[in-house]
Order: structure tokens, then sequence, then C-alpha cells
């Protein structure tokens, strides 16, 4: 199985630790879904300071190929700030530097080479709307991660970005059935055929249009939460791919339940390494 994650680089600086770490959404799902056994691909834009060189070794390192990614020259990787205590997160803010490498650039070499996936995986923090509802409307499964932040779901945004999705993700407080039923109902609406939300300590539901599925987590003390949501992501895509998911299918409660317990797995792992995958 073949898995493209498309969008965003960064590294994670934890300030208060002296320690950097590379990261992304889109890096840390394709590392994580290489692990978990599929053949998998990282589409970005790359600078070409020192961070860069970082994230390209890791990505290297961890079976991930970066052969249609483009080195940008003269251009610089963006930091994300934090302090982290006790294994959470305080966001401090981001460095993008003179010229960061930005957004991928989405043409037709970019659109061949995402033919050739099963799944693609990218996320809002990509910040590529304007390429998705062409995408979408590519043959692989097509996931979309929306993230935490409530501009991401507004009408607006989501008459931009939603086309044909077979799986949309959301970082969410914790809601009763009731209230993720209105919400999923509301994206089911949208042509989006699995509703995930992922609510932390509280587990995950899911909506695949007609049953509502919600696991809860055992608790570990975490090292670190970085990447833990991408984490989740890759292991529960990678699961559903073995397991035969096509472009536009309903997938069974079994299945579904099966790889929320494989995300589940993979995620609390990553919680006790440092960084989004321990690198």
């Amino acid at each position: 199985m073949k898995l493209i994650a498309l969008g965003d680089n960064c590294v994670d600086v934890y300030q208060n630790l002296d320690e950097v770490h590379p990261g992304g959404n889109a890096v840390n799902v394709a590392v994580h879904a290489a692990r978990c056994g599929a053949q998998a691909e990282y589409m970005g834009s790359f600078g070409t300071d020192g961070y860069s060189d970082v994230l390209r070794q890791a990505l290297i390192e961890n079976n991930v190929s970066i052969e249609h990614c483009p080195v940008l020259p003269g251009s610089t990787t963006k930091q994300c700030c934090y302090d982290v205590i006790d294994g959470e997160r305080s966001f401090k803010g981001v460095i993008e530097g003179d010229s960061w490498a930005g957004p991928v650039r989405i043409g037709e070499k970019e659109l061949a080479e995402l033919k050739t996936a099963d799944v693609i995986v990218t996320s809002c923090n990509a910040k590529i709307p304007q390429y998705l509802k062409e995408i979408e409307n590519l043959p692989p499964v097509f996931v979309f991660d929306f993230g935490e932040k409530e501009k991401y779901r507004t009408d607006a945004y989501c008459e931009q970005v939603c086309g044909a999705i077979d799986l949309a993700m959301f970082s969410c407080d914790p809601m009763s059935d009731e209230e993720f039923r209105s919400f999923a109902d509301s994206m089911h609406a949208r042509n989006i055929i699995h509703v995930l939300a992922t609510m932390g300590a509280q587990g995950q539901i899911l909506s695949n249009g007609k049953e509502i599925i919600r696991k809860t987590v055992s608790q570990v003390i975490p090292h670190d939460t970085m990447g833990a949501g991408d984490s989740f992501l890759a292991a529960f895509v990678t699961d559903l791919a073995a397991a035969g998911w096509k472009k536009g299918e309903v997938m069974p409660v079994d299945v579904l339940i099966g790889a929320i317990e494989e995300g589940q797995r993979v995620s609390a792992e990553n919680c006790l390494s440092a960084g989004g995958f321990g690198f």
C-alpha cells in the first residue's frame, strides 16, 4: 500500500529544553505510516538551511521517499516554538525566517505522482485549499485532517475544501453521541464519508454515516504528546487500507473498530518518546 502525505514541514523547537525535533503534520504521518508497513512518501517543499537537512535526514532514515520534494534555493524552514513541561506543550510562536519554503506547489508532475498512491493524506496546515478539490477527484482514497481551530470549520472554508473526502479528522473537546451525530451529519452533507473526532484522553468517536462508534483509551503517562494525533491517523488509515479500503467506500463497523484500536496503540507508544516521532 502506498501512502503519500502532502503538505507542511517544520522543526518543533522546545525552547526550555534546548531540543529541536523534525515535524509537521505530513512529515509525522509519513513516518508513522512507514513504521506501520506502508510504502510512504512525503511531498512538500524544503528549504536550504540546516533544519531542512535534519528534516530530510529524518525522513530518509525512516524509509520515507522524498524524491518529489523540491529544494528551494535560499529558503528557510519554519520553526514552531514551545515550552514543554511534564509532556504538555505551551505554544510560544512561529519563526518563518526571511524566505520560508512555504506550502507545497501542486502542478502536473505532482498530480501525476499523487495518482500513484492508494491513499493521500493532507491537512488544513498544508495551506493548499486551492488545490484540494482537484486532488480529491484523483483515484486514491483522500484523507483530510481539519485540526482543532474553528477557522477551519467555517462554512466558507468547508465550501472551499470539501469535494470528495473519504475521511475527515477533527480534534475536538469531548462530545455526547447526540452532539457528535449532529456535527457528523453536517459533514456528511458535504460529501465526507467518514467523520472522526479525536478527544484527547476521552478517546475517539466516529461516524460512517450510519452508525456512531465510540472508543475510550487506556491512559499512559506521556513523555511528550507531540504527534499523538498524527501517529493515530497514520496507523488508523494504514490499517483501513490493509483491509482493502477504496475511494468512496463506506467501511464496516468491525473494520473501523480495529483501525481505531491500532491507532490508539501506535499513538500511545509515540507519547512515550520526544517529538513527533522520536527523532
